[in-house]
């Protein structure tokens, strides 16, 4: 069951039954002064009403790591809790380097036994990327609590210099109405209704998956800033950053 939620919400706009216009540019920062007004009937996003110690942003300098313009970010609300259904989620994060070695450790929260722990090569062009848990990663359980924490070393061949982010993951299970509307709906249909139920992990997912297909479409630009401007999200710095491929395991 989702919580009762004591936070003030805001409304994502998420269209359905409209074929999106994909607009052709040069830099998605040409969207920043026309992002769209719609004034469709929107859902909420709806989080829970308690959080967890974490920290999602790591804005500190190493001395053998390059300097930055944004910092290693994990893309979760401002209270390190975000909850899904998935048995194997995905994470989102921020990498402002376009290589180096990234580390995940997941832990039970409650027993703090490690339950998966993986590196992966960056190998590509700085900007958000997410990593799916694989299917050897073991599922999570419903009703169980998982801290999760990224290390980002610069130098894959140094562990002196690494930037680190953790927060906690809660798995919870999906009303039978809700997953039945799920089956046939469209991606955007899906938000909606995953942001309805307080669901952060795949709304998140089914709008940076709509954003990396259609980079300069305003619609979708407008659905994925009501998002990250959400008052308790706050990740306004991230809305203009690219959704790049991820990286070699």
């Amino acid at each position: 069951m989702i919580r009762k939620i004591l936070y003030r919400t805001i409304a994502i706009t998420l269209i359905v039954g409209l074929t999106p216009i994909a607009y052709k540019g040069n830099a998605t920062e040409s969207l920043q002064s026309s992002v769209p007004r719609i004034e469709n009937k929107a859902n909420r996003f709806e989080p829970p009403n308690d959080g967890a110690p974490g920290d999602r942003q790591d804005a500190g300098s190493r001395p053998g790591c390059p300097q930055f313009a944004k910092p290693f970010t994990a893309l979760v609300p401002a209270t390190n809790l975000g909850v899904t259904v998935a048995e194997r989620p995905t994470f989102w994060l921020y990498v402002p380097y376009s290589s180096g070695s990234i580390t995940l450790s997941l832990k039970d929260e409650q027993t703090k036994k490690t339950v998966y722990q993986n590196t992966f090569e960056v190998n590509g062009k700085p900007g958000i990327m997410g990593f799916a848990l694989p299917s050897d990663a073991p599922s999570l359980e419903v009703g169980k609590k998982y801290r999760w924490k990224f290390d980002l070393f610069c130098n894959p061949q140094s562990k002196a210099d690494f930037f680190s982010v953790n927060g906690v993951i809660l798995r919870q299970s999906i009303p039978v109405a809700t997953m039945n509307q799920l089956k046939d709906a469209s991606p955007t249909e899906q938000a909606n209704l995953y942001a309805a139920n307080g669901i952060w992990y795949e709304t998140l997912t089914a709008l940076a998956e709509l954003r990396r297909d259609r980079p300069q479409d305003k619609i979708f630009l407008a659905q994925w800033t009501a998002l990250l401007q959400h008052p308790i999200v706050r990740l306004e710095k991230m809305i203009f950053e690219p959704i790049v491929s991820c990286c070699d395991r």
